[in-house]
């Protein structure tokens, strides 16, 4: 990414590249160069794990290098297309077009506009019959590659299935063969692979058999932004043992497959200690099915407790919580708990396959609530095969008799946060021949639930049926509506999946120019006989399977887990737990996780209070303070620092920061204060800090100071900032600074209010810069007035705030007030 637009985007965080174990590779001694693309925002992007594992296995090759890209927001696009440079890489700068392979992760079907517009940014042509050699070879893989067929236009090779296996044969084959013909053919005789260029055939997902020995990441990439989803995430278990009808994942990952306790026990470990993180994430498609959950639970509880390091199951079905697991996890940190019952009456959950009584989920219900949680999330689904208006009282009721359960068992304000969605027909589920019910009974079931639940305890929340109805035209579209998204994508379209970008009316448009509704690909049923788009995508679970599992939702019959019996779904296992495809063969000896590296200081020790001076320079200036904060607590902990911390219902570790820097400023002189252990060597923890820190963190001194000293932030009122002037600017600048020093006043305004902050400038004067003219300003907190440096700087220059943000600044100073002089942070006594 480009440096230089880093001051004028939104969260420039996403782009600065300078993560904890990010590989970074000479690109002239690898064979093959590939840019994961991943077509969503970096804190999205990150969060997502298979990424990171392909990520590792392409680095883990010496004759290899993986760099990402995700999509730029909107204002980065647009300073991208000004300057006339096309998208590149986070990692080095390359540009995207001079890969050799480009993975595309097909995650959900509204980030299809931010595929083209990745490839339009780095110049790649858009349709695929219009690359040749000189172009990267586009491979895209993941649950919607499933129907491929929306985006077949555009992608050169589709890729089915588990990829951890296929990685190396894609690079293998890509040195084999240099020519895209050559390369495209090769791929299409390995299993996993659909090539639209060449004739259709018959393509079989890719099995992992193994989940126990596939490639994971030892040291996974550590943001330096917060994503959405910030914790070690662990996959303990691959695909799902139950059978509910409307669940694409149920179908696309099956086999059953499970790491076994010890394997995902060594991974937490390495993970947590090369991160610092203090959350983990057991993840599955339904983690209460983990043949050990209980006792793994227990065993990283008491390992990790003492630490304050919370654990997190995303993934809990009502049927799998026992009131034993309920007090496991009210061991951890508490925040919201999360049920999906996904229907309002039993009847609709046994069309959907979701066996689940409703005195079953109220003695759930009931467990957690009486286990200290009061607030509960809930999953709800409407528009499904076979809906009445019966199902939707059953939600209202539901809903009311949660919350006034809660309110019973815990004597205390409850809240019930509801989640709506719009049932979505997917292909290769037994509901692939049902159409979308249409959006005008959407709304008008939205508008239904709305009234019946709104009430004191209860929120609502709807997802937007619009969203909802094109997600279903791409998921069950064809070929033909590759020239709808190009058509949409010229329009402006983009993360789609975002509610303040989705525009509805511009893909309707883009429909109609395309001569096509948006209704006959979401609404269209199909009979069991018809032939469908996607039929050429065989998954492992067979046409008979799925006619028959919709012909048992018609009549409101429940197919067992597959544990229990086996259904002859097609996939080949005899049941959901044989050894090789489910639970790992037994493994004798058992071992308890170690304690993470990084010491606790007990409440009620003795702490010693460490005061630290840093420097924020390089691309980290573009890191926000809160962000700044999550930093020096990971790198903390993997330094192995005693942290103290604070005591109550959720303790953090005492760090504490003087005034916070302005994003895209840097500095070399920022102080914060740790609490530690007394016995605390000031060198060894300065070194251990230092070498935790990424470039552009270092500190520079360390000392003890009393406990009861006054705090950074409430003690530092003086700031010397160093200024480097643009060209443009530095006409006359000695004349423009002695005038403004002359002004009886300058008035700023901050939220509608005008303000004078002369009082708070001390001086301002001229200064030798690396870029030529450059200004020092020395600024002071005054009961009357308070100045913000990029203020001054617009009243000095007469300019907005986006001039302002081309200046160079640098805060070299900063000074507490002591007794009747300046004195530094660190001599405060």
């Amino acid at each position: 990414m480009f440096e230089d637009f880093l001051p004028l985007v939104e969260k420039p965080a996403r782009y600065i590249n300078s993560e904890i174990n990010a590989v970074h590779k000479d690109l002239s001694t690898v064979r093959t160069k590939v840019c994961l693309l991943f077509p969503d925002t970096y804190e999205v992007g990150m969060s997502h794990l298979g990424l990171r594992i392909l990520y590792d296995i392409l680095n883990s090759r010496e004759d290899t290098a993986a760099e990402r890209v995700f999509s730029p927001w909107t204002d980065y696009e647009e300073r991208l297309r000004a300057s006339g440079r096309p998208l590149a890489s986070l990692e080095s700068d390359l540009p995207l077009s001079e890969f050799d392979i480009i993975g595309v992760t097909l995650q959900y079907e509204l980030s299809y506009s931010n595929i083209l517009t990745a490839l339009d940014l780095a110049r790649i042509p858009l349709r695929r019959t219009e690359r040749n050699d000189s172009h990267p070879v586009i491979i895209a893989g993941g649950p919607c590659a499933v129907n491929p067929e929306p985006l077949s236009d555009f992608i050169d090779a589709f890729f089915i299935g588990d990829a951890e296996e296929a990685m190396h044969e894609i690079i293998t084959l890509r040195q084999e063969h240099e020519g895209r013909e050559k390369f495209l053919a090769a791929l299409s005789e390995r299993e996993g692979f659909s090539i639209p260029s060449l004739s259709r055939r018959k393509i079989r997902r890719r099995i992992l058999r193994s989940l126990e020995s596939a490639a994971y990441p030892a040291q996974p990439i550590l943001p330096l932004m917060k994503p959405v989803h910030d914790r070690i995430t662990v996959e303990v278990a691959r695909g799902c043992i139950r059978g509910c009808r409307f669940c694409q994942a149920g179908i696309i990952y099956r086999p059953y497959r499970e790491r076994s306790p010890e394997t995902v026990k060594g991974l937490i470990r390495e993970s947590l200690a090369c991160t610092g993180y203090d959350e983990l994430s057991l993840a599955s498609l339904s983690a209460g099915d983990y043949s050990e959950i209980e006792p793994l639970m227990k065993e990283l509880i008491d390992a990790y407790k003492k630490d304050r390091v919370s654990i997190s199951l995303p993934s809990l079905r009502v049927g799998t919580l026992t009131p034993a697991m309920i007090r496991t996890i009210a061991d951890i940190r508490k925040s919201g708990f999360t049920l999906a019952p996904e229907a309002g009456t039993e009847r609709l959950r046994r069309v959907i396959n979701k066996e689940l009584s409703e005195a079953d989920l109220m003695d759930a219900v009931e467990s957690i609530f009486s286990n200290g949680w009061s607030v509960l999330k809930l999953y709800f689904m409407i528009g499904l095969p076979t809906e009445t208006p019966d199902d939707l009282d059953g939600i209202i009721r539901l809903c009311n008799n949660i919350l006034a359960l809660g309110k019973r068992t815990t004597k205390r304000h409850v809240q019930i946060n509801v989640t709506v969605s719009t049932f979505v027909p997917k292909p290769h589920t037994p509901f692939q021949w049902f159409g979308q019910t249409p959006i005008e009974e959407i709304r008008a079931k939205q508008a239904y639930l709305e009234k019946g639940l709104r009430r004191r305890g209860i929120a609502l929340k709807p997802h937007d049926p619009e969203a909802s109805l094109l997600e279903a035209a791409f998921a069950r579209g064809d070929g033909s509506l590759g020239k709808v998204i190009e058509k949409a994508v010229q329009m402006g379209c983009r993360f789609d999946g975002w509610s303040e970008c989705f525009d509805f009316g511009k893909w309707a448009e883009a429909f109609h120019a395309c001569g096509l509704d948006i209704p006959s690909f979401a609404y269209r049923s199909y009979r069991l006989d018809d032939p469908l788009p996607w039929d050429f995508i065989e998954t492992g679970a067979t046409a008979e399977f799925l006619k028959r599992e919709n012909a048992r939702a018609l009549s409101a019959e429940i197919t067992g887990n597959c544990r229990v019996q086996c259904e002859g779904c097609g996939i080949g296992c005899e049941d959901g737990g044989s050894a090789s495809l489910g639970r790992p063969q037994a493994v004798n000896v058992r071992t308890s996780p170690p304690p993470l590296a990084a010491k606790v200081v007990k409440e009620g020790d003795l702490v010693t209070r460490i005061r630290f001076k840093y420097t924020k320079t390089g691309r980290l200036r573009f890191l926000s303070h809160l962000d700044l904060m999550t930093l020096f607590q990971r790198a903390a902990v993997r330094a192995e620092v005693p942290l103290a911390f604070s005591q109550g219902f959720n303790p953090h570790p005492k760090i504490s920061f003087g005034p916070a820097l302005p994003v895209g400023m840097e500095s070399e002189s920022e102080y914060l204060d740790m609490e530690t252990d007394p016995l605390i060597d000031l060198l060894t923890i300065t070194k251990s800090l230092n070498q935790a820190l990424p470039q552009g963190i270092r500190i520079l001194e360390a000392r003890i100071i009393p406990r009861k000293a006054p705090s950074l932030s409430g003690s530092i009122s003086r700031y010397v900032y160093a200024v480097e002037v643009p060209v443009s600017c530095s006409n006359n600048l000695a004349d423009r600074v002695k005038k403004f020093a002359e002004l009886a006043s300058v008035i700023v305004e901050r939220q509608g209010k005008k303000k004078d902050i002369k009082p708070a400038i001390e001086s301002i004067s001229l200064a030798p810069s690396t870029g030529g003219a450059g200004l020092e300003v020395t600024l002071q907190d005054r009961e009357e007035a308070r100045a913000r440096i990029r203020d001054v700087i617009e009243k000095l220059f007469e300019i907005g705030p986006e001039e302002s943000a081309l200046f160079r600044m640098k805060r070299i100073a900063v000074f507490c007030s002591l007794a009747d002089r300046w004195a530094s942070p660190m001599d405060m006594q």
